[in-house]
């Protein structure tokens, strides 16, 4: 990373999230394994803790946009690790027997670590030039796979040396570990004596960068945000891709796997897919740049569709291991190109003082797409129509694709719709 010549306080954000992220990866698999084998809950139980958490993500969503802009986006990183430290550790305290515990803290550890994602993209975003985001966020994607992917590898390590109960003990006190030390590191950032977003207010200012919402707006919330046609579509945009996108790489292919009784191949199938993106993202970034950012979004969303098509056509009466690798090679690519310039787009159009909030909406659309993609697989799904379910996903990543290509139409004024 150090080659990447960013600012030091880019370089603690990376690093703590490329650590936080080792202990995040370690548990966001074995969320359900833990309720069930560790709190002895039932299938219907689960269930319900699993819509509890739904709110409570976009709860922390909404939150974690409103404090950062309030409070300043390094601090609230320290204070909201914190408390997911504090929940994940509750987590890994748990004996069998000792449900209420455990369910409250997954819960609030659900809404904490949602919180997390605006204050650390607002934060990242300030720390280095303009010119510069879209790098920053590409070797923060880089960094975040990489650190999920140890993430993964060690639990399994764990849970084989230990078996499920001991060892889910153990990567939920890893994941506690990992939330003190990006607040520990983030801590160093609160404590400068000139704070990112001072140094972007100044930037700002020198610079005579329109406020495109006048006067004041930075006290209105999330009404300004949404009085803002700009995100408006990036906003459709976001929610449509993870719908139809990353959420049924997260819930439709294990469901697959259920399917098809073949969980081994879907370790497989994942492995490839971060892989891809470890390996790829960064050299990527150099072609990436050539293109307007809403062609590169319109590719990304192009190659996810075309991911979700592989598997459409393989699909009678189950998408083979070949099929998935290939599906997870190529929605990697799409990734890769989605990343780094959508959480740039969001920081871009973000006027001083309504960083946070643009992040935080950003942030909600991920998990109202998160939502709307889970119900779409209970629905589809449910009636046992693999083709049917991948081939609407791919045609709604194929419209939502064209769609993107609008949104250089309606940038305002003073806003980036091509390459700095």
């Amino acid at each position: 990373m150090p080659a990447a010549g960013f600012p030091p306080v880019a370089m603690l954000v990376l690093l703590g999230e490329f650590l936080s992220n080792v202990g995040s990866g370690a548990t966001f698999p074995y969320l359900v394994v833990y309720l069930n084998d560790v709190c002895g809950l039932s299938g219907g139980q689960v269930g319900a803790v699993l819509v509890v958490r739904s709110l409570a993500a976009v709860a922390g969503a909404v939150a974690g946009g409103a404090l950062s802009d309030r409070y300043g986006a390094a601090r609230t990183v320290t204070g909201v690790a914190a408390a997911a430290a504090a929940a994940a550790a509750v987590m890994a305290c748990v004996r069998g027997g000792v449900v209420a515990p455990a369910v409250v803290a997954a819960v609030a550890g659900t809404g904490a670590a949602t919180a997390l994602a605006p204050a650390l993209d607002a934060l990242l975003a300030r720390s280095v030039p303009e010119n510069a985001r879209e790098k920053a966020f590409s070797w923060r994607n880089t960094v975040v796979t990489t650190g999920a992917m140890l993430g993964v590898a060690g639990a399994a390590a764990v849970l084989g040396v230990f078996g499920t109960v001991g060892g889910l003990r153990w990567v939920y006190a890893l994941d506690a570990v990992s939330f003190v030390v990006l607040a520990a590191l983030v801590g160093r950032v609160a404590g400068r004596r000139r704070s990112i977003e001072v140094r972007a207010r100044a930037h700002a200012a020198a610079e005579h960068l329109p406020d495109r919402h006048g006067p004041g707006s930075s006290d209105q919330g999330y009404a300004a945000v949404a009085r803002d046609p700009a995100m408006r579509r990036v906003f459709v945009f976001v929610l449509l891709v993870v719908a139809a996108g990353f959420a049924q790489l997260q819930i439709g292919l294990p469901a697959v796997s259920v399917l098809t009784h073949d969980v081994d191949g879907l370790g497989w199938v994942f492995t490839a897919n971060m892989l891809v993106v470890v390996l790829v993202q960064v050299p990527a970034q150099r072609v990436l740049t050539r293109f307007p950012r809403p062609v590169v979004l319109a590719g990304g969303a192009a190659c996810m569709a075309g991911a979700w098509a592989i598997v459409a056509m393989d699909a009678a009466p189950a998408p083979g291991i070949a099929s998935l690798l290939a599906a997870a090679v190529m929605f990697a690519l799409g990734e890769i190109a989605y990343m780094p310039v959508v959480t740039a787009l969001v920081n871009d159009l973000a006027p001083p003082g309504l960083a946070g909030r643009y992040n935080g909406a950003h942030t909600l659309a991920w998990t109202g797409g998160f939502a709307i993609g889970a119900l779409a697989t209970a629905t589809l799904l449910g009636a046992g129509s693999v083709r049917l379910f991948f081939a609407v996903s791919a045609a709604v990543l194929g419209v939502t694709a064209l769609g993107a290509l609008g949104v250089a139409r309606i940038l305002p004024e003073g806003a980036p719709d091509d390459r700095p």
